[in-house]
């Protein structure tokens, strides 16, 4: 799956980002628009004509040893590449780009109704009880119950502890599309997809850390790729193998301990080729033609149903109107009981990250 499809107005882009005084946020949309390529990034800026560069305020030269300065870029000239600092800041970039700056708050988990230990205090208190935190101890409040009680000394029955919401994880699996339709007609949506994905996992990195979020990119097959490795992925001459996605999500989720597990599925395409068989003896079948196959539809369907069962919530969005596609997933989100979005390119991410957390500031 190492193919690439490039559409992209170099000087529309460069000239208004460079007039924002963004050339930061230029070579983080390049990466994720050049799948993590920084030779190709830097070899765009050289075929910048001279009078350009002029008129951008822009020296390469220059920007590079900024980007060394930084530890975003390492190696020498012809073998350069992203730092682990590159890579975070790329996701960085994505999340304040998809969702705007998180306010400022502590680590944070997904609520639920009743008092825990491991949440947020919610501004209610009651009496100490064995098995407390010393730090969620109201001491302020304690120290006025022993004073009213009149004791020689602090009792346990003077000790006020802050209530917190309890909190629970959640295990999510990414799938995302990369069908050779994800770049067709001019239309790039592989980019979206990947800067969904990259403030995602930095969202989750920020403020739920106890989950967990593995990343399967699904065409003829289905692969799984590390946060890592999202600058640089890109979709290819594949088909849309939507069923074995669906499997392998399950495979997944099935052996981790969060309660919460849920698949984030972004597609622009029907289901289009199924893997028949079994083990290695598994042989590709691919039905592009017009309207949906009723085998591979019926696979897909019958791996969805396992959803409800396994207590895996599905959320899927479209970033296509494909009359085909729209039939199909009202059926997917049918027998798995899930949700389904179509999805606007220029907002994704915020959608994305708005019908999973919220409003994103839990």
């Amino acid at each position: 799956m190492d193919y690439g499809y490039l559409h992209l107005d170099w000087r529309e882009l460069a000239n208004r980002l460079s007039r924002e005084h963004r050339i930061d946020e230029l070579f983080q949309q390049l990466m994720l628009i050049l799948n993590g390529d920084v030779e190709e990034a830097f070899a765009q800026f050289d075929n910048l004509s001279e009078e350009f560069r002029q008129q951008l305020g822009f020296d390469a030269d220059e920007f590079e040893r900024r980007l060394r300065e930084e530890k975003i870029i390492s190696g020498q000239p012809g073998d350069r590449k992203l730092t682990a600092r590159g890579n975070q800041q790329i996701r960085a970039g994505a999340l304040e780009k998809v969702f705007g700056k998180l306010r400022a708050g502590g680590i944070g988990d997904h609520p639920l109704p009743q008092p825990g230990a491991l949440g947020e205090p919610n501004g209610a208190a009651r009496p100490w009880q064995s098995g407390d935190a010393s730090e969620d101890i109201a001491y302020t409040d304690s120290w006025l119950n022993h004073l009213r009680g009149g004791r020689a000394e602090l009792h346990h029955d003077d000790l006020v502890t802050r209530e917190r919401d309890a909190t629970t994880g959640a295990a999510t699996v990414m799938l995302i599309d990369v069908s050779h339709s994800m770049t067709l007609y001019g239309e790039d949506r592989i980019t979206p997809a990947k800067q969904v994905a990259l403030a995602y996992a930095e969202l989750l990195q920020r403020r739920f850390p106890r989950d967990t979020l593995n990343i399967l990119l699904f065409g003829d097959d289905v692969r799984e790729v590390t946060v890592a490795d999202l600058p640089g992925i890109s979709n290819g001459p594949f088909h849309t193998n939507t069923c074995e996605a669906l499997r392998r999500a399950i495979e997944i989720l099935i052996k981790k301990h969060q309660p919460n597990k849920r698949v984030v599925m972004i597609t622009d395409g029907k289901p289009t080729a199924l893997l028949r068989g079994v083990g290695n003896n598994r042989q590709l079948m691919v039905n592009s033609s017009y309207g949906l196959d009723p085998e591979i539809v019926t696979a897909t369907l019958n791996q969805a149903a396992r959803f409800p069962r396994l207590r895996i919530d599905l959320t899927v969005f479209m970033v296509a109107s494909d009359p085909y596609l729209e039939r199909f997933v009202a059926r997917l989100t049918e027998v798995s009981r899930g949700r389904a979005f179509r999805a606007d390119l220029g907002s994704l991410g915020e959608q994305v990250l708005r019908q999973m957390f919220g409003n994103g500031n839990r």
